[in-house]
């Protein structure tokens, strides 16, 4: 079990970096909801609203995909 704590704790930091690279939300402006969840148990590692302007360069995103949404 130690080794899957510690792959889903890299995971969560992973999802931590990448939205700290991203400008914080202000509560008020028009918002997106962002979910990291791991591929392998489909738990939901964390969430995050940013900015809808915020956008991620598409060199600096090589592991993200946009998904439908979740039934």
């Amino acid at each position: 079990m130690t080794g899957e704590r510690e792959r889903l704790q890299a995971l969560r930091a992973t999802a931590e970096e990448i939205v700290a690279g991203l400008p914080a939300w202000d509560n008020e402006s028009p918002a997106v909801l962002v979910t990291f969840t791991d591929p392998v148990t489909r738990l939901r590692l964390g969430h995050w609203f940013v900015p809808a302007t915020a956008a991620p360069q598409p060199q600096s995103r090589p592991s993200l995909r946009l998904v439908g949404e979740a039934s």
